[in-house]
């Protein structure tokens, strides 16, 4: 299928003030956009060209390989892999990586104090501002800088957090990628879609086409930032005409387009869905599925690297990829939390020799399950990932409450294409809606009764109506923004 080429514009668009240097992401996003469209498919193909040599180099094809049996091993063997590779990285972390060795000797402990993941529990948790105040410090001396990758994640206020990953971390990564993959029934070689955060059509480009392909991966990248009902329909066109069978999308990106599919009376079929980047509904994912023809595998994960889990075949609970990592659920002060109760996510990477991260925590929430999966699997579930510290709304009396609870707003109103609820005061919530139609009397009405509902009756709601929902630094859609502090503080925030 071909589309139209639009030459894209936004020259002049955030220019640094007079005497700043304008950052390199932002003069590589500039020269990329005046790029024809020809010239910006041969950037994407040469990326994912490098992108693949790096993912698929040599170790590679031993961890994948690795993945293919682990995931059918006992616990106690799970244990043991575990429980190796934790000895090795909190040695490492002691003996080249200064924040550690100052840590545990204050605490008087030493490496071999530290065996299985109950003997984390003696370390307290790492925080995102225990990271951004000890950067250098985490890094170790015995890796070579030039060797590492660096990552930023949005912290606090907006403040970046500086993460940096090995090689190991990065094949590691791909190889659960690919699991991910391939439990989904779409390897590497299917015709593949993404509609994720990358910027690789200009914010300015008002015609199609939306995406750009990636030939090394066969995979065409679509914009997730040009997503309206103006342009909806030459995404499905797209998606169709290229004979896209896979798709991965960030859930509120997947849901737009069903949201037009259903509106339209089509259907649009699809081999494989994976949802990734941002919590999953399941009022979405009932209607993705429905429009799609397909079951979601629901993947989780975070730029630190230090938690990686997914559905299986069976969608009852993310399978925790437990050789990637040891995953505990913390209370406030940091003492793990037994199956079935919501906490904080803590993760220790077992790769990651360049910035060992050990019992980090990063804002988000869940709970081990206390069951197992009737799929076979001895992998642990973590459930509960519908929320991240700033997607909870904290109530007057205290309650916390999941966007899960305010999921079916939109559906009370015909013609809302999109919506987001702010959160600034405890007992204050803006309720922001894009709506094809003005809000009647009874639509605010009926808006107002839901809210009431679930939210009770100390909470003041405006509804108002605007033309759109700005995307998060990272190009989400953002169901809920919420500013008020959680139990254990407002450090646990910063994911965006």
């Amino acid at each position: 299928m071909r589309a139209r080429e639009a030459r894209p514009r936004g020259r002049g668009l955030h220019r640094a003030p007079r005497g700043e240097r304008t950052p390199k992401w932002l003069r590589t996003e500039r020269l990329y956009g005046r790029l024809p469209v020809a010239a910006q498919n041969a950037v994407v193909a040469w990326h994912g060209a490098r992108t693949r040599r790096d993912r698929f180099g040599p170790g590679y094809e031993p961890l994948s390989r690795l993945l293919e049996q682990s995931e059918r091993w006992t616990r106690d063997e799970l244990r043991a892999y575990q429980e190796s590779h934790l000895s090795v990285v909190v040695r490492h972390a002691y003996d080249t990586v200064p924040y550690y060795r100052d840590l545990f000797d204050r605490l008087g402990l030493r490496p071999a104090d530290i065996r299985s993941s109950g003997d984390l529990a003696r370390l307290p948790v790492l925080t995102r501002e225990d990271v951004r105040a000890n950067a250098p410090r985490l890094v170790s001396r015995a890796v070579p800088a030039k060797s590492l990758h660096s990552a930023n994640t949005s912290g606090t206020s907006g403040t970046p957090v500086t993460v940096r990953w090995d090689r190991a971390v990065r094949l590691m990564n791909n190889a659960c990628y690919m699991r991910l993959r391939r439990w989904a029934g779409a390897p590497l070689g299917t015709r593949y879609g993404t509609i994720t955060g990358r910027p690789i059509v200009p914010l300015a480009q008002d015609r199609p086409p939306f995406w750009r392909h990636n030939p090394r991966w066969n995979q065409i990248m679509f914009s997730s930032l040009h997503l309206s009902e103006r342009n909806l329909e030459h995404y499905t066109r797209a998606i169709r005409g290229h004979r896209i069978e896979a798709l991965e999308a960030y859930p509120t990106s997947a849901y737009i387009i069903a949201r037009h599919l259903e509106a339209r009376g089509e259907e649009l079929p699809l081999k494989c869905l994976i949802t990734t980047g941002e919590p999953l509904l399941p009022d979405e994912r009932a209607l993705i599925e429905e429009r799609f023809r397909v079951r979601i595998f629901d993947a989780y994960g975070e730029a630190e690297r230090v938690v990686f889990s997914a559905e299986c075949e069976v969608h009852d609970g993310h399978h925790l990829y437990e050789e990637y990592g040891i995953t505990e659920i913390v209370d406030e002060r940091g003492v793990p939390l037994p199956p079935g109760e919501r906490g904080r996510i803590a993760g220790t990477s077992l790769h990651n020799l360049g910035m060992p991260l050990i019992r980090y925590t990063f804002g988000d929430v869940g709970a081990l399950a206390d069951r197992s999966c009737p799929c076979g699997r001895a992998l642990m579930l973590l459930d509960g990932l519908t929320s991240r510290d700033e997607d909870i709304i904290v109530a007057p009396d205290g309650r916390l409450i999941p966007p899960v609870m305010v999921s079916w707003a939109p559906r009370l109103v015909e013609g809302v294409t999109n919506w987001q609820l702010v959160q600034e005061k405890r007992d204050e919530i803006v309720a922001r809606f894009v709506v094809a139609r003005p809000l009647t009397d009874a639509d605010r009405r009926q808006l107002t009764t839901y809210f009431g509902r679930r939210f009770g009756p100390l909470m003041r709601v405006a509804i108002e109506e605007v033309s759109e929902i700005p995307l998060s630094g990272r190009g989400k859609h953002r169901r809920v923004v919420s500013k008020v502090p959680l139990p254990w503080g407002e450090q646990a925030r910063g994911r965006g």
